[in-house]
């Protein structure tokens, strides 16, 4: 176990230099090239050129430069190049990014010409793994640049951007100062229980800890909605032959993406289709209707069909409101009710209801695929609970919950151990703030910090 707090970190961590092309790999406008660490400067210098072919002595920290760079073989190209001068750069040391144009032959270049210069090649989320070391931001921060690298959903970046951006961080800070002080509290009254000072009563101490639990209680009941937002969502679209299952999947994803006719049973396997909704990655699953067949490829494509909504995170049950209720449609209910999370949908509303919709505790959303009546509706229903909405951070990773249950249960027991004694209940507030450390990587193992920097790209 290391154990150092972030300014420990950042007074003892000293790298050597690397580089790293920081642009996806495969052509492009641009390129870039970036160096961090003691020699980033000097190594940039010696292959800058302006372009009058005059090197130059040295970079203006956050100065724009537009020349060549050079090898000895003559200019290689045409760049411009920024230098960040220790501490005001995102490792905290020296930084040199130069961006060339984005040929991976003139990249590869320029790289190795920085190398045989004395830097060496970044490994995997090396940069940012300096930005933690040098206490620039904290490890919850570092999951957040990876996420955001990785967000396939505007919902997915702008949760990943408030992450790195110190929004949960901001949070739990907050939850320990208020335990500082319950702690402060505590010990007083243990080594000094003489002493003619007052400290806060049982009362205060108890309510602070309640309050504190609540707070973490509501990050952990985010995660519910956060990993979808993470990683996305899977909906299978379950019903009885012939609602609009498959007109449902191909309005969802906007395009013709499943076979729609008049007959009953035409969708006879899985279709799968990637769809944003409300700034949400869903994988839309059309499943073959649920209908007793005696045919057996049909039959297959049912069984499919049920095992598709019983590994599904939410379940769409779609009816078809011009037609009245049948068993079939008890079916669909009934394997709603199985799913952790179900949203029920009549279709057809352009037609005359025939359907009544029984007392089953689920609230039905009527929709029309034909003319679009409802849509927006069903999509708001689907994204509810998964929405980004105000300042309040949202648990996306399964080490922060897990962390944040920890240290609620931490704090309960801190809360219930109090009328017991003081030094009971100041345990438990000591095990909570080093769950803190671990969330802020204050306190880490390197098997934590290699898991998380193992997924990054190089460069970043």
């Amino acid at each position: 176990m290391t154990a150092l707090t972030n300014q420990n970190i950042s007074e003892t961590y000293s790298g050597d230099t690397i580089a790293a092309i920081a642009t996806p790999v495969g052509e492009g406008g641009l390129g870039v090239v970036r160096l961090s660490g003691p020699d980033s400067h000097t190594i940039s210098v010696s292959l800058f050129r302006t372009l009058k072919n005059s090197p130059i002595v040295s970079f203006v920290p956050h100065k724009l430069y537009f020349g060549k760079i050079w090898d000895e073989h003559g200019p290689v190209d045409e760049v411009c190049v920024v230098y960040f001068k220790a501490p005001k750069s995102y490792t905290m040391e020296d930084v040199v990014e130069i961006s060339c144009h984005g040929s991976p032959a003139v990249l590869r270049r320029v790289l190795k010409n920085i190398t045989l210069r004395g830097a060496r090649i970044a490994e995997p989320g090396e940069f940012t793994k300096r930005a933690f070391l040098n206490g620039r931001i904290d490890l919850s921060q570092a999951e957040g640049v990876i996420d955001l690298i990785k967000s396939r959903s505007e919902g997915a970046a702008r949760a990943a951007y408030r992450l790195m951006e110190g929004g949960l961080s901001a949070r739990i800070d907050s939850i320990k100062q208020k335990l500082v002080w319950v702690l402060t509290n505590l010990e007083a009254s243990i080594d000094f229980p003489d002493e003619d000072f007052q400290t806060a009563s049982d009362e205060e101490i108890h309510k602070t800890l309640g309050d504190a639990v609540a707070r973490i209680e509501r990050l952990i009941k985010s995660y519910d909605g956060g990993r979808f937002l993470r990683h996305g969502m899977n909906l299978a679209i379950i019903g009885k032959p012939n609602a609009g299952k498959s007109s449902l999947l191909n309005a969802l994803v906007e395009e013709e993406r499943a076979i729609v006719t008049h007959h009953p049973g035409t969708t006879r396997d899985i279709i799968r289709a990637d769809a944003e909704l409300s700034g949400v990655k869903v994988e839309l699953v059309d499943t073959a209707g649920l209908n007793p067949s005696p045919d057996e490829i049909e039959a297959e494509g049912i069984r499919r069909s049920i095992k598709a909504a019983g590994t599904a995170d939410v379940v769409l049950g779609l009816f078809d409101g011009s037609r009245a209720w049948e068993p079939a449609d008890e079916t669909v209910l009934e394997m709603m009710k199985k799913s952790p999370s179900c949203i029920a949908a009549i279709n057809k509303a352009d037609l005359p209801r025939l359907l009544t919709w029984p007392d089953s505790g689920i609230k039905p959303v009527y929709i029309s695929v034909k003319d679009g009546r409802g849509l927006k509706e069903l999509i708001d229903e689907i994204s509810v609970g998964v929405r980004l909405e105000g300042e309040e951070p949202v648990v996306t990773r399964l080490r922060h919950r897990e962390i944040f249950e920890r240290i609620a249960e931490d704090l309960r027991r801190a809360g219930e151990e109090l009328k017991a004694g003081r030094e009971l209940s100041a345990a438990g507030v000591w095990d909570a703030l080093e769950e803190i450390k671990r969330f802020t990587g204050e306190s880490y193992t390197d098997e934590v910090l290699n898991a998380l920097f193992s997924e990054f790209c190089v460069g970043k």
